[in-house]
């Protein structure tokens, strides 16, 4: 019910908020009034707005975005390491409309603070199912997944904390975390839907004592969607992890 009230007040919300033009809300973030910006554009309003606008560009460039996994996330290198198979167990925390699920075999979830709102925009393959649902509270039995992904999304949570915790309550023993993190080399105000910055010493401290890293690779920081549209800007750089549970 609660998930309901929330999706209901998006809608309405976002209704009002798509109708300020971007370079009024640029121009009020650079004016920094984004403090009253963000109580009007909330984190979840904010991040519908976007995925609003990328799913009829997600579902005409699905190859792209598999080229984009490849390239700039070791798609291939993880598919060896994970070894799925269609009994494999997944999950993917903060899915989105892209979500990796689309190119993988298995026995596949996400979940979403917007998946009801997700699935009125984009439809989702039948193999998918999508759940409205946090990572601070995932909805599933402990040690339930073989592996869980986490891309580009633990700096949206509320509590990465909590995030990391559940994540690692729902992988089996032995179980592979794949996550992806944008770096950042210190800690910067960013906007609503980002309430983290987070430093390689900022990961590895939520990290230690549940995971060993398998894998790690550093990558440019472009952008799914800037990409798809052929900006190929690097403004940061992001880090690609294959956890194991311990």
């Amino acid at each position: 019910m609660a998930h309901d009230r929330l999706s209901l007040a998006i809608t309405r919300f976002t209704r009002v908020t798509k109708k300020i033009p971007k370079p009024v809300k640029s121009v009020l973030r650079y004016l920094r009034v984004h403090k009253l910006f963000d109580l009007i554009l909330n984190k979840y309003t904010d991040e519908l707005n976007f995925q609003a606008e990328w799913a009829g560009e997600f579902k005409r460039n699905k190859e792209k975005v598999l080229e984009y996994w490849k390239r700039y996330r070791y798609f291939n290198e993880i598919n060896g390491l994970c070894g799925f198979t269609e009994n494999t167990r997944i999950l993917d925390v903060g899915c989105g409309i892209s979500t990796v699920l689309h190119f993988v075999k298995g026995k596949k979830y996400g979940i979403d603070p917007l998946a009801n709102e997700y699935k009125r925009l984009y439809d989702f393959p039948r193999d998918i199912e999508i759940i409205q649902a946090s990572g601070e509270k995932i909805p599933f039995a402990s040690k339930y997944f073989e592996v869980v992904f986490c891309s580009n999304a633990l700096d949206h949570v509320t509590s990465a904390e909590k995030a990391v915790s559940e994540i690692h309550r729902v992988l089996a023993e032995g179980g592979f975390f794949v996550l992806t993190v944008e770096l950042f080399q210190e800690k910067v105000e960013r906007n609503a839907a980002h309430p983290y910055s987070l430093r390689r010493e900022d990961l590895f401290d939520l990290l230690k004592n549940k995971f060993k890293v398998v894998f790690e690779k550093e990558s440019p920081w472009i952008g799914m969607r800037n990409y798809v549209n052929g900006i190929n800007r690097i403004d940061n750089k992001e880090l690609i992890l294959v956890l194991k549970k311990i």
